[in-house]
């Protein structure tokens, strides 16, 4: 039993090892995911092409072992004594697959090993049961030369049918269905239906040319009508599609890395340094007076919302020292807009602070009683905010003077608003009231620090729906009719000092534009432009002056980063002079570690797998045509025809298949790639990140092409490519007298 077993191993090697390969090709397939099994459904692919294989191969082996299970039925061996008997066989190169793959997957991840197991077990199973069905013909059939036609019936055209309706509903439902399988086993459901369409095309060519008066065309056209010579196509177009839809993705991945690495550095060259916006600007200042390689740069991102990320640029010399080196990424609208920006800082009027320290205030009241009246003034600075209150007792005909010193004021501030109350306060349910109506507060001298307050225009801005009071202002005074509530808020329009920002269209400003000084104190901001991208920001965030941000006396907020962006030809002296270099590698790493763009890495080892069992699934029946056409070529030339006929007829049948298996592939790689790369989860989503465009490229659909029309020509060349001698007539009447 063992020399039989052994003999039969090496008679159907071809087909042993088609079996070995694709076990292990799945059972390896852990090797491509991560520990944790999050990414499972990068395996749907393997098993989906191994589905469509195993069974064909378990088909092919009973074909060839028929005469042995009449041999047995002769023996009197039925039912489950014959399978018993021919069981052994297949089982080898399945276990030795199994093995091969779980040797494999033990390397990388030990604890996977069970998966190899699994798949082993089941494609046991499926290649057992495939041959087994092949083997079910009554006794005269086995002893017979005819083999029986396995494929192109009833069920194998229901089978192309539900291959193509779940092709169309997976495109369909990518952007609908949360199925984390479906971004992978799309694309192979695409390159198989794409293998059904060509298979058809082949054959409604093949029906055409078997109605044409040549000789050649004729014998080509009945050729490509047998099922078995598309076989295997749908498998190798499938194989191609997935591998050329991974290396769609693997090259979008590669670009958006390399933006990555230009965007967030900002420059070819980075220098963290230490220490506050002064003396980061002092420091560039120092070491390059003339401004042609250094340029001074703060980010601060306070959260992950875009508002939140801003980025301080010394913009005078951003022309110099960045230049062109963002061109062609995302962030080129946004660096050219960047290079504008120093011009409307610079011509920017800043906001007025206080140089003095005390407000003081003039007020009368239409009041028939004496009032107790509040003026509040509310600043801010590099220390902090405040509210000056200063009260005052105004009574009837009369106007009172007084002052208070400003706090928080030290190093200058500028004024936010004002309120204006007289009265005890009133509540919604009292507001009618009569003793709730106030009188009018005039105003005829306010100054804070050195600034005449009366000289702004001020507007209600009620802070809630308490009824709104009443403002009048003059060119001497400001006359206020607070809320019934009891005091009325008012706001001046500080858009006068609006300072200018470039923004990403992703910020959200939550209200009214707002540029923060590098202290964080806000300003009214004026958006020159909103871009995709911009410099060390990404996809969400600002880009203000940093010159025009800094404020004497002020500190930068603990999440500010200092850097001196440079170029790349710096000189070493330069460079020296303020620290030690960066590369935008190393600046970005973190940045590229947790985007997860290692799955296209992954996804391309999963494909080029798929590939193996593609090619595998069109190799596998050549044998088979090799030996036919040999018996074929050996009748027709008793009947005369010219053995060069024969091989123009082989060669033009294999090219045929070919180009129309190429052009199928080329078409199903690039309507697999527009529709499930874009939904591919080939990076974790991270705040301001860069656009990955998963469009369309030419290189991957080449590639698709050129696999399958290499594998298609060598698989047809070799089932054409017999020997003269093995195809003499005198093969047919030897085979006869045996």
């Amino acid at each position: 039993m063992r020399s039989r077993l052994l003999a039969g191993l090496w008679l159907r090697r071809g087909t042993h090892l088609t079996i070995a390969l694709a076990v292990a090709v799945v059972a390896a397939g852990p090797m491509a995911v991560r520990d944790d099994g999050s990414e499972n459904a990068l395996l749907t692919p393997l098993v989906l092409l191994a589905a469509g294989l195993l069974p064909a191969a378990g088909l092919a082996l009973g074909a060839r072992r028929r005469h042995e299970a009449a041999l047995l039925r002769l023996r009197g061996r039925r039912g489950a004594s014959v399978a018993r008997a021919l069981v052994a066989e297949p089982l080898v190169p399945v276990l030795l697959g199994g093995a091969a793959g779980a040797a494999l997957c033990w390397t990388v991840a030990p604890e996977r090993v069970t998966f190899a197991v699994a798949v082993a077990g089941t494609a046991a199973v499926v290649v057992v049961a495939a041959m087994l069905f092949a083997l079910r013909e009554p006794l005269p059939l086995l002893l017979g030369d005819r083999v029986p036609r396995l494929t192109g019936g009833t069920g194998t055209r229901f089978l192309a049918v539900l291959v193509i309706v779940a092709a169309v509903v997976t495109v369909l439902r990518r952007d609908t269905d949360g199925s984390a399988w479906l971004p992978f086993a799309g694309p192979a459901l695409v390159g198989l239906a794409g293998g059904v369409t060509a298979t058809w095309l082949v054959r409604v060519v093949a029906g055409w040319l078997t109605g044409r008066p040549d000789l050649g065309a004729v014998l080509v056209g009945r050729r490509l009508q047998a099922p078995r010579a598309t076989a295997g196509l749908p498998l190798v177009i499938a194989g191609a599609t997935l591998l050329g839809l991974a290396t769609n993705v693997l090259l979008a991945v590669q670009d958006w890395e390399d933006d990555t690495r230009a965007v967030t550095a900002g420059a070819p060259l980075v220098v963290p340094y230490a220490g506050d916006a002064d003396s980061l600007l002092a420091a560039t200042r120092a070491a390059d007076p003339d401004g042609r390689w250094l340029m001074a740069a703060l980010r601060v991102f306070a959260d992950d919302r875009a508002v939140s990320r801003r980025v301080y640029l010394d913009t005078a010399r951003y022309e110099r020292v960045v230049g062109d080196h963002l061109d062609k990424t995302p962030a080129e609208e946004g660096s050219a807009a960047v290079a504008l920006l120093h011009d409307a800082a610079t011509s920017a009027k800043p906001e007025p602070t206080t140089t003095g320290n005390f407000l003081t205030a003039t007020v009368a009241s239409d009041s028939p009683r004496a009032a107790l009246v509040l003026v509040s003034v509310t600043t801010d600075g590099v220390e902090g905010g405040a509210q000056q209150d200063l009260f005052l007792r105004v009574v009837p005909g009369e106007s009172t003077t007084t002052f208070v010193p400003l706090r928080r004021c030290d190093a200058g501030c500028r004024v936010l608003g004002l309120e204006v109350a007289t009265g005890r306060p009133c509540t919604s349910d009292t507001w009618n009231r009569p003793r709730c109506r106030r009188p009018v507060i005039r105003i005829s001298r306010l100054n804070a620090g050195g600034l005449d307050l009366l000289d702004r225009e001020w507007s209600l801005a009620e802070p809630d729906d308490r009824p709104p009071g009443q403002v009048t202002q003059t060119a001497r005074s400001l006359e206020v009719r607070p809320s019934r509530e009891g005091g009325s808020f008012l706001a001046s329009d500080r858009t006068l000092w609006s300072v200018p920002v470039v923004a990403t269209t992703s910020v959200d400003w939550e209200g009214d534009p707002q540029a923060p000084t590098t202290s964080s104190l806000p300003r009214p901001a004026d958006v020159l432009r909103t871009v995709p991208a911009l410099p060390l920001v990404g996809s969400g965030g600002t880009v203000l002056d940093l010159p025009t941000s800094t404020f004497e006396g002020g500190s930068a907020v603990a999440a500010a980063e200092p850097w001196i962006l440079a170029r790349a030809d710096t000189p070493d002296d330069v460079i020296a002079a303020v620290g030690s270099p960066l590369s935008p590698e190393e600046i970005s790493s973190a940045t590229l570690e947790d985007s997860g763009s290692d799955l296209a890495r992954r996804l391309l080892l999963v494909a080029l797998g798929g590939l193996v069992l593609g090619v595998l699934g069109v190799l596998l029946p050549a044998s088979r045509l090799r030996a036919e056409r040999t018996r074929e070529h050996a009748a027709l030339r008793v009947l005369g025809v010219d053995s060069a006929e024969l091989r123009r007829a082989s060669r033009a049948q294999t090219v045929l298949v070919a180009v129309v298996a190429a052009v199928a592939g080329a078409a199903a790689t690039a309507g697999a790639i527009a529709a499930f790369a874009p939904v591919v989860p080939a990076l974790r989503e991270q705040p301001a990140q860069l656009p990955l465009d998963t469009g369309v490229q030419v290189i991957p659909v080449l590639v698709a092409a050129g696999v399958v029309t290499i594998a298609t020509l060598a698989a047809g060349a070799w089932a054409s490519g017999s020997r003269a001698a093995a195809s003499r007539p005198a093969n047919l009447r030897e085979e006869a007298a045996g």
